[in-house]
């Protein structure tokens, strides 16, 4: 059965969609077959508001509840809204991790729709320049990507408490030119382990 949250490091992930505006090779959406720590998140279809809230039981035990699974929940932007506002309600922390290319997929700028609902926004750049980038992780809108993820990153500072750049520490990618430019930008930097072998726990 697909899971639409999941339990990892004291957080609770939803996984609400399996669509990305990335096609990233590295991906372990696909080389773990759409498994993540024991949980199967490949989704035979997407979850409404409602089945999402109601997989997610009690929430008063986790420190934050993560929007990420194998697709990038911002796709599915009037679903995130509705579901932060019942966390909120809650009184617990929301993030999002996200390709930061949801307004470019949206044509327009959705941040001002996550003012006080989103406490934390974490925005993978994986490439030190648009040529890098596009190879790297063969984003649906191709070289433009780069300069589109920064501009969102910047954008984020203006409704977002907390804003986060991180990069994977990928075979052949300088992460320090990316933290390099998470500083120019006004942001916070993390370095995420690059997973390859499966594991279940």
């Amino acid at each position: 059965m697909s899971s639409y949250s999941y339990e990892y490091g004291g957080n609770l992930y939803l996984n609400i969609t399996n669509r990305c505006m990335m096609a990233c090779p590295y991906c372990i959406k696909n080389k773990w077959a759409g498994k993540f720590r024991g949980n199967s998140l490949k989704l035979d279809k997407e979850p409404t508001v409602q089945e999402v809230i109601d997989s997610m039981g009690d929430i008063t035990k986790y420190k934050e509840i993560i929007f990420c699974g194998y697709g990038d929940s911002l796709i599915r932007l009037p679903e995130v809204i509705e579901i932060s506002k019942w966390i909120k309600q809650q009184g617990k922390r929301v993030r999002i991790n996200t390709a930061g290319l949801a307004n470019r997929y949206h044509n327009k700028n959705i941040l001002p729709q996550l003012k006080d609902l989103v406490d934390v926004i974490s925005i993978s750049l994986n490439g030190t320049n648009p040529k890098e980038h596009n190879e790297i992780n063969r984003p649906m809108f191709k070289e433009e990507s780069f300069d589109e993820i920064i501009k969102f990153a910047k954008e984020a500072k203006n409704y977002i408490p907390v804003v986060v750049i991180t990069a994977v520490e990928l075979p052949g990618l300088d992460v320090s030119k990316v933290a390099q430019i998470a500083k120019q930008t006004g942001v916070s930097f993390r370095v995420r382990p690059y997973l390859d072998e499966y594991e279940s726990n």
